[in-house]
């Protein structure tokens, strides 16, 4: 396994783990020479205790011996009885240093003494015990206060039986302080082997973890570094806009997941980034196409407005058109009632009736040309409220692709559409009424005919002159409220023109808008590019 492949949590646990397992095999390794120089020690200071007490025993030795030169001297010098009496100073002397040697032995501590060292103190007390009991035959050869006792007294202490006891004791305790100094020295140098042992120990634990410590930060601290540099130079060159950055961590700890998410997101940018450069293009260019259509809306709306201007014109001479036949109309129904009055002077009016109906006949044939006029200009307002819906129309689809910017021109475009269906509508009831009109005028003139007929043969159809009077009466009467149909209907189509006017000039000022908007939408789009531009994708 890779050490990129193990977490970083894991490796500074381990790191931490190592170096405490370092510190505390340190501290052992102290730990252990402090407890052997402790011991070795422990072990020094009961044979220097071992030897104090066999020293002590070498100096009672020399003082019992001392003690008891001095007390023979005393026997030569004052006699036996004043060196044994109270005066006897060096007598008693010899006697206390006994006591005190004898306690001495009792008191030392054999138990830091081997087997041999006790076997050989145990032969001091009985070396000692041999010593005092020829040192009291001495005491009774010297009683005996003679010359020869006194001499085989000092023959005895100058190399005789006491100086061989005396001998022997010396020779067990130098054997004794031989052994034990040498096992002294022994342990003094186990202690300097164990002190320069446990500081190599202590020194090489301390190297090694010392060691193992800088080896282990270093691998650990550039197996972190390394990889965090190069994500900090990856966020650094995203940071500079250069969405290209990759920085490929083939590694499964934090660091390479770290890396995965900071290629993620370079590459997300890039296509959010790439996205807004198309979505700016396709905006540019739909705003251009918006502000090409305003204008050609605007344009369209000036054409609309003099049009409309026209058929109001036209609805007007319509409407005039349509009075003089209203009084026409009034004029005929007065002369019928006159033929009717007239009746008995049909034969002499008759050239009269002539005259009248040529005059009716022109001004019904005035009827029908008004009419027809009336027809061409409902063409013509048909025609134009239906480029007004189309355009409205297209309006309606380019407000929508202009999203919320283009709301306010839908609403408009809405109520132009309205109002061309209202005037489509509107023209289809006059298309209607006119073509009654023409219809009542063909009957008009139809009926005309007949009366010039009537008239020619008035002489011969006096019987028939009420009931023609009674049928020209309706027809008149019909004709004359068509008309006025016609008049109210040329009224209602001046007003819609005008209201269509005033939609046009709305929508005039909404593609106005529309086209300022358009371009707002355009210097966007382009700033926008002009950003994007700045990435490196």
């Amino acid at each position: 396994m890779r050490i990129a492949d193990v977490s970083v949590g894991k490796r500074l646990g381990a790191s931490y783990l190592l170096l405490t397992a370092l510190i505390v095999t340190s501290a052992g390794a102290g730990w252990w020479g402090l407890r052997q120089q402790a011991d070795a020690a422990d072990q020094l200071a009961v044979l220097e205790q071992v030897r104090d007490d066999i020293q002590a025993a070498k100096y009672a030795a020399s003082d019992v011996t001392g003690w008891q030169g001095l007390w023979i001297a005393d026997v030569g010098a004052y006699g036996y009885e004043y060196s044994v009496g109270p005066d006897g100073y060096n007598r008693q002397g010899e006697m206390k240093s006994k006591d005190a040697l004898y306690a001495g032995l009792a008191a030392t501590n054999t138990a830091g003494m081997t087997e041999a060292e006790r076997a050989q103190f145990d032969q001091l007390k009985p070396a000692w015990d041999d010593f005092f009991v020829w040192d009291e035959t001495i005491n009774k050869w010297l009683s005996e206060d003679t010359k020869a006792s006194r001499a085989r007294a000092m023959d005895s202490v100058n190399g005789g039986e006491a100086s061989a006891a005396y001998g022997k004791v010396l020779d067990i305790t130098a054997e004794l302080d031989e052994s034990v100094n040498a096992r002294a020295d022994e342990v003094r140098a186990d202690v300097n082997r164990i002190k320069n042992t446990a500081t190599t120990v202590l020194g090489g634990a301390l190297a090694i973890a010392v060691i193992l410590a800088v080896l282990m930060g270093f691998l650990v601290t550039r197996s972190v570094v390394r990889p965090l540099n190069v994500v900090v130079e990856g966020l650094k060159r995203l940071a500079g806009r250069d969405l290209t950055v990759r920085v490929n961590l083939n590694r499964r700890d934090e660091l390479g997941r770290l890396g995965v998410a900071l290629d993620q997101t370079a590459d997300a940018l890039r296509e959010t980034v790439s996205t807004i450069a198309s979505h700016a293009g396709t905006v540019s260019s739909a705003s251009r196409e918006l502000s090409s259509v305003s204008a050609q809306i605007a344009e369209t709306s000036v054409d609309m407005d003099t049009q409309a201007a026209a058929v109001a014109s036209a609805a007007g001479s319509v409407s005039g058109n349509a009075s003089t036949l209203q009084s026409g109309s009034s004029e005929m129904a007065q002369a019928i009632d006159d033929i009717a009055r007239s009746a008995g002077e049909a034969a002499r009016v008759a050239g009269e009736a002539v005259t009248v109906v040529e005059q009716t006949n022109k001004t019904v044939g005035k009827l029908g040309d008004s009419s027809a006029e009336i027809s061409n200009v409902v063409q013509m307002i048909t025609s134009i409220a239906e480029q007004t819906n189309l355009l409205a129309l297209n309006a309606t689809i380019e407000a929508a692709r202009a999203g919320e910017l283009g709301k306010g021109f839908a609403v408009v475009a809405g109520e132009v559409k309205e109002l061309s269906q209202e005037t489509a509508r509107a023209t289809e009831d006059i298309a209607r009424l006119v073509k009654t009109i023409q219809q009542d005028t063909s009957n008009a003139v139809g009926a005309i005919s007949e009366i010039g007929g009537v008239v020619a043969r008035i002489c011969d159809f006096q019987t028939l002159i009420a009931a023609a009077v009674e049928e020209q009466t309706a027809t008149t009467s019909e004709m004359g409220r068509n008309v006025a149909e016609v008049a109210e209907s040329s009224e209602a189509i001046a007003t819609n023109i005008a209201g269509v006017a005033t939609a046009v000039g709305s929508t005039t000022a909404v593609a106005n808008r529309a086209r300022s908007n358009a371009e707002g939408l355009e210097r966007t789009s382009n700033e926008l590019q002009q950003l994007v531009a700045t990435f490196t994708l």
